[in-house]
């Protein structure tokens, strides 16, 4: 990320997930509850240069990337196994504030395309890692689809009824449509008024432009508007909401594929962990025969969220079996280190490409998406900081209100970016065009606390109880 001379900006897209409810598990022995996760998900983003003259919105173009000693402990008294999740009801604490930690990932990802320097300059030892905000999306894709088959597996794999399948899907609605809509209605209407009063034609910070006719409100608020295009550029009137269409389709498929997953739920666990792995492996395999696909490549996004979500739905069937020893809960600590550590070199690998390179930039990042499923899955079984960590009370609010944070940043992003190009005392580099973007992070979580207090969950609620 260098020095900006000029309004550069670059866009990315990221979506975002619903939450699932957990309700039961899989595993029949006896077990010891274990928190588990009201879910998310997720949006994506992809980088993109944009110049332009001081009065007129730049367009997006094609993005590149920039680039303990072991503690003795007391002998404890011995404990009988604890199977991984049972049937216990409520969240996984660390998956919960997994969810936080992916909606920050997009938020410095999409705040880092502001123009001027002074975002750059203040991640510069981070950049890489900032770079990577796209795989926030597919996190939240693999959690998703492990959370929700916790919660459902037995009731539609097992007995299959439309009343369940439809008590899913209404569940699905109340949980993701009500905050989505209001976020999609209010930018819309900002976005048609852009087109009345403005002088440029452009109404979005993408290219093409998003469709505010009738059929693109209808499509629009019915979450289908992703479903027949090979990217994700001009889709969505609020960008990183195409994550949100994916997930719904992924909504409408899941009764069918928890009937396949249930009748291999008891196949060798070494078979089901491999079998996960290969299912969030499409996108990277398509970045090594195809040159600068990267988020915006042609139906990428149907493989991030197919492969994603089903390698979430695999990864439960391996945790749910695995018997939460003291062992277990050691290697699994160490398993996830292993898997950051190994994202982040993916990261720096990715952001160190030349112009030349074989494997673009762009597409490196996808090398990462492999290791989720056992990130994940290692996540739900082990004890020690990282659980620590991510089970703080200030993270798991984070989690909670994680899709607030993922559906208004970009709408506030986009304003300020409006406002630099429109008025001189917020140009690029000035001094409260530097002040300015901070607040556009904190506004962010601000205003996502009150729509998730405020909207998301009253009307999850009131649409629950009806």
């Amino acid at each position: 990320m260098g020095t900006l001379t000029a309004l550069t900006t670059r866009t990315s897209r990221r979506a975002y997930d619903g939450a699932p409810e957990t309700v039961s598990g899989l595993s029949r022995l006896p077990t010891m509850p274990l928190a588990a996760v009201p879910a998310a998900a997720s949006s994506g983003a992809t980088v993109t240069a944009l110049s332009s003259a001081p009065s007129v919105l730049p367009l997006p173009r094609t993005r590149g990337t920039a680039p303990t000693p072991a503690v003795a402990t007391p002998q404890r008294p011995a404990t009988p196994a604890r199977p991984a999740v049972g049937t216990s009801r409520g969240d996984i604490p660390q998956l919960t504030g997994l969810r936080c930690v992916a909606a920050v990932w997009v938020l410095l990802l999409h705040a880092s395309y502001v123009p001027g320097d002074v975002f750059a300059r203040w991640t510069a030892p981070i950049a890489p890692l900032v770079a990577a905000g796209p795989l926030g999306v597919d996190l939240f894709f693999v959690l998703s689809g492990l959370v929700l088959t916790r919660a459902y597996l037995e009731r539609l794999g097992e007995r299959p009824t439309a009343a369940g399948v439809w008590a899913f899907l209404r569940a699905r609605v109340a949980r993701v449509w009500p905050l989505y809509a209001a976020v999609t209605v209010v930018f819309g209407l900002w976005c048609s008024a852009r087109l009345v009063f403005g002088h440029d034609g452009v109404v979005a910070w993408q290219s093409p432009q998003p469709d505010l006719g009738p059929w693109g409100w209808l499509r629009q608020l019915t979450m289908t508007q992703l479903w027949d295009s090979r990217g994700i550029e001009g889709i969505s009137f609020v960008l990183p909401a195409w994550s949100v269409s994916a997930e719904w389709l992924a909504y409408l498929c899941f009764p069918v594929l928890v009937l396949g997953v249930w009748r291999i739920r008891n196949w060798p666990l070494p078979v089901l962990g491999a079998l996960a792995v290969v299912a969030a492996s499409p996108i990277a395999l398509v970045s090594l025969g195809s040159a600068e696909s990267g988020e915006t490549g042609a139906w990428a996004w149907a493989l991030r969220i197919g492969g994603g979500f089903t390698a979430g739905m695999l990864t439960w069937l391996v945790v749910a079996r695995i018997e939460r020893t003291p062992r277990v809960e050691l290697w699994a600590q160490r398993i996830v280190l292993g898997v950051v550590a190994e994202t982040a070199l993916v990261a720096y690998w990715a952001a160190s490409a030349p112009a030349s390179a074989a494997i673009p930039a762009a597409d490196r990042l996808w090398f990462a998406v492999p290791m989720f499923p056992v990130l994940l899955g290692a996540l739900c079984l082990a004890r020690g900081g990282v659980v620590r960590f991510l089970s703080h009370p200030r993270l798991q609010h984070g989690g909670r209100i994680s899709y607030a944070i993922y559906l208004v940043h970009f709408p506030l992003i986009e304003i300020t970016v409006v406002a630099m190009t429109r008025f001189p005392a917020l140009a690029p580099n000035s001094s409260l065009a530097a002040l300015a973007v901070p607040h556009v992070l904190v506004g962010s979580v601000l205003v996502a606390h009150c729509a998730y207090r405020w909207i998301e969950e009253p009307a999850r609620g009131a649409l629950t109880r009806r």
